[in-house]
């Protein structure tokens, strides 16, 4: 190759689209060294403080979200953050012009694909969920490609022939994880990067109603941040159960061989995650999500078996009891639901997106046919 290849990324906001932009990324660098990425994302985001951290090339617009907004902000963001933004990135490209960027969704995401639009570089979209986001549905009819964490966004979007369900990348230490049962029954409880109120207020209740009906069992329990932690970590002691209450999680990989069974909010990454861990999960979607995408996400994996959705709106200290008591002390029913969630797994995930990749990158779709092994 003549010169170093670029992939630029933009989104982000979250942790939901910033962790699969650095999944995809560091398999790109992986699969091929030489090849250059660089990162759009927003002051107010996670990546303003991850990227950098990471020593990531990132620019950073001053951007702001219009979902829920009023109208002044909304008129704002379209008529003067927008194009200011179009302005800095198209004037950071003239040193250094990308040859392909994927657009990871979240309000950064629309600026650099309008940017790489008006540049004329092409632009691969990449849909975590399975209920696709306003911004991936409104740029889809305009990019080369679309990545889809799950197939069945493929109904929700314009894209044609030019969809791939790829599956989502997980990190390979968590690949690494098999689920395996244990001798003491386990019970892992996972809201998020920002933690549940709900989860955490109605688990440890539900597991004090278990453990005065004589269950054994121990916790660990993600509770979102410290002050959250220490008030789940009283109600535990009070019940005098065996619980582990963390604030965060720093070694994901650990925390999720270490269990029997995952109470969680169903994110396209946990979902992910959960099947490639093969870990059975009881999925409570966060009922406020966008386009209520967390219960599409949790339905595609327990339509096949490797999963139960538990709607908040229902859900009682009771009820989550009940459906713990089922399952956690269950060998066989977890075994099942453990491989149904293996046969589902995006394992190959890696593989197809930078498949897709390859073909918008100069030189790489010639090496071993795009992708090697």
């Amino acid at each position: 190759m003549s010169r170093t290849a670029l992939l630029c990324i933009a989104g982000g906001g979250t942790g939901g689209h910033v962790m699969p932009a650095l999944a995809l990324a560091d398999a790109a660098r992986h699969r091929w060294p030489e090849l250059q990425v660089s990162f759009i994302g927003a002051e107010r985001g996670l990546e303003a403080s991850l990227l950098p951290d990471r020593g990531e090339q990132v620019l950073l617009l001053a951007m702001h979200g219009v979902k829920g907004a009023g109208i002044l902000q909304k008129l704002r963001v379209l008529f003067w953050e927008l194009p200011k933004s179009v302005i800095s990135i198209r004037r950071a490209w003239k040193q250094q012009r990308p040859d392909l960027l994927v657009g990871v969704g979240g309000y950064a995401s629309i600026s650099g694909v309008t940017a790489a639009l008006i540049s004329r570089i092409p632009v691969v979209l990449y849909e975590q969920n399975a209920m696709p986001g306003l911004v991936n549905r409104t740029l889809s009819r305009f990019c080369k490609r679309i990545m889809l964490g799950f197939a069945e966004a493929t109904a929700h979007l314009s894209g044609g022939t030019r969809m791939s369900a790829t599956g989502n990348i997980v990190r390979q230490v968590i690949a690494d994880v098999q689920w395996q049962p244990h001798a003491m029954p386990r019970l892992l409880v996972l809201g998020g990067s920002q933690g549940a109120r709900v989860l955490n207020q109605t688990v440890p209740r539900a597991c004090e109603m278990l453990i005065n009906e004589g269950r054994e069992f121990v916790v660990t329990h993600i509770a979102g941040n410290e002050e959250a932690a220490a008030v789940v970590r009283e109600i535990y002691q009070r019940a005098g159960l065996n619980a582990e209450v963390l604030p965060f999680c720093d070694d994901m990989a650990a925390f999720y061989a270490s269990g029997s069974l995952m109470v969680a909010r169903s994110g396209a990454m946990t979902v992910s995650e959960t099947a490639i861990c093969g870990m059975p999960a009881l999925f409570v979607p966060l009922p406020h999500a966008a386009d209520d995408h967390q219960r599409f996400n949790a339905e595609s994996l327990a339509n096949v078996g490797g999963a139960v959705v538990l709607e908040q709106k229902s859900m009682t200290a009771d009820s989550l009891a009940a459906a713990i008591d089922t399952h956690l002390f269950n060998a066989k029913k977890l075994a099942v639901m453990s491989q149904s969630a293996q046969a589902w797994a995006p394992f190959d995930a890696s593989e197809k997106q930078l498949k897709v990749l390859a073909e918008f990158l100069p030189g790489f779709a010639e090496m071993d046919g795009g992708v090697s092994t």
